[in-house]
């Protein structure tokens, strides 16, 4: 056989010219091709040993373009072990298996180019459709993926005209952090929130203030603790030490505007991390939870149950985030695209209550 470019990819003509059978052998045998197409156990060992002596690999992606699923899925996520994804990444996958499918995970946190590299890998293995759980602060590009794979489901808003997505209604999550803390008696409700400038945590303030509004309670807004100004307000991926660095400093800096210069009853965190280090932090200084200052977290993070005392917490319901996340791909890759006005989910937030309020 003459050389070739090892950056060409082999050839199923290339495939059966070794094992010495005609195309449509070895694609039955390597692709499970169509056909009524007959070969014995030895002609199917033959073919397979050619494929991987010449390193022979499937073209999936030519597979989905002669109307054959590959069912499998693409899962894009910052890191499956992410804190603030973990739980949507395992009933992402559950959901899946429901199905009929299997999920094919892209890390894109792990170095450079990684985004475009899995959404390339993802087109090579031909899956049916991507499910993409990468936080937008990654300014990653979702247009460009949303061309590639019309077929894509995001969880979050990705900014990108005509996206299907899902979302959890975070103005009601605001408001039933105040409704639980007024009901509780707290009258100096503060709002701890790493950044405003973002959309997502707009909607968080306007539930609050909305909620103050109903119970009664003034708008205060030096009780609004902006998280933004002073420096890294969020935990970071360290790529050198392969951990979340958490900015503890800004959180000594919420307690002292809001307990010790504002007299806050009730904190509402902006995550379960923030609530877990108030709470610590609190402790720290001789103030009581909840005696003193009941504080409220933000996801229902595993860690809610263990911290001193248990946290109370909203659950963004991550079970039925992935049901619609997975049901909304199905009928993309079965029925075409959604109309316009099914392309978003809103997931409504509970509230669940525990020792630290």
């Amino acid at each position: 056989m003459p050389e070739r470019s090892t950056a060409e990819p082999v050839t199923l003509a290339e495939v059966a010219k070794l094992a010495g059978v005609c195309r449509s052998v070895a694609g039955r045998v390597l692709n499970g091709g169509s056909g009524n197409t007959r070969y014995t156990d030895a002609t199917a060992a033959r073919v397979l040993a050619a494929a991987q002596q010449l390193n022979y690999r499937p073209n999936y992606a030519a597979r989905q373009l002669r109307g054959k699923r590959s069912h499998t899925y693409g899962l894009l996520v910052a890191a499956a072990g992410d804190p603030l994804r973990s739980f949507l990444v395992q009933y992402l996958d559950a959901e899946a298996v429901k199905v009929g499918c299997n999920t094919l995970i892209g890390n894109t946190v792990v170095g450079a180019n990684r985004f475009e590299q899995c959404v390339a890998m993802f087109t090579q293995r031909g899956v049916d459709g991507i499910l993409c759980a990468v936080h937008h602060w990654f300014n990653e590009d979702m247009a460009g993926l949303l061309r590639r794979h019309p077929n894509t489901v995001f969880y979050e808003n990705p900014r990108v005209p005509g996206a299907t997505y899902v979302t959890v209604d975070r103005a009601e999550a605001g408001r039933l952090a105040v409704r639980h803390l007024a009901e509780k008696g707290r009258r100096r409700i503060a709002l701890a929130l790493m950044t405003l400038s973002r959309t997502t945590h707009l909607a968080r303030r306007q539930g609050y203030e909305a909620e103050l509004a109903v119970q009664n309670l003034p708008l205060d807004p030096h009780l609004v603790f902006n998280g933004e100004p002073h420096g890294l307000c969020f935990a970071k991926f360290n790529r050198t030490t392969r951990q979340w660095d958490f900015p503890v400093h800004v959180i000594d800096l919420a307690i002292e505007t809001l307990v010790r210069e504002q007299h806050a009853d009730a904190i509402v965190a902006h995550d379960d991390f923030w609530a877990a280090a108030l709470v610590r932090g609190l402790k720290a200084r001789g103030v009581r939870v909840p005696g003193d200052v009941a504080v409220v977290g933000y996801l229902n993070h595993y860690l809610a149950d263990w911290t001193d005392p248990p946290l109370t917490t909203i659950d963004l319901q991550h079970a039925v985030a992935a049901s619609a996340m997975v049901g909304m791909l199905e009928r993309m890759i079965t029925q075409g695209p959604p109309p316009e006005d099914q392309r978003i989910v809103r997931i409504q937030p509970s509230l669940i209550v525990r020792d630290s309020t």
